[in-house]
């Protein structure tokens, strides 16, 4: 059976919605593309708490190998620079085997770039 591997990173974002809404196009149109370049990355989804102001993305990975790659860029400049930019802080990253999961066999594809209407 194949293994997929994961990478986990939270932020906290900012308390301002514009500032947030603002934040979600680049992350859209930039951070998402520049994630997705990894080698073996194969899905990424961001996660928004607005309780508590906390942003998670979840990247899947084919191999161990890319998950570690992938972690090296977690602790990068180019992460912390992009964060601030977007007014975020770094809070957490992980690296975690998935374990069990299914998708749907009519999933059908998301376009992010319309917002969540």
């Amino acid at each position: 059976m194949k293994k997929l591997y994961a990478r986990l990173m939270k932020a906290s974002c900012p308390a301002d919605p514009e500032l947030l809404a603002a934040s979600l196009p680049i992350i859209q149109g930039e951070v998402v593309p520049y994630a997705m370049s990894d080698p073996g990355a194969r899905q990424i989804f961001f996660f928004l708490d607005e309780q508590d102001g906390t942003m998670f993305s979840i990247t899947l990975y084919d191999t161990e190998k890319d998950l570690e790659h992938a972690m090296r860029d977690a602790d990068s400049e180019h992460r912390y620079r992009t964060l601030a930019r977007l007014g975020y802080a770094p809070v957490d990253a992980r690296a975690l085997e998935v374990v069990a999961g299914a998708v749907a066999d009519n999933v059908v594809e998301v376009d992010f770039s319309q917002g969540n209407s």
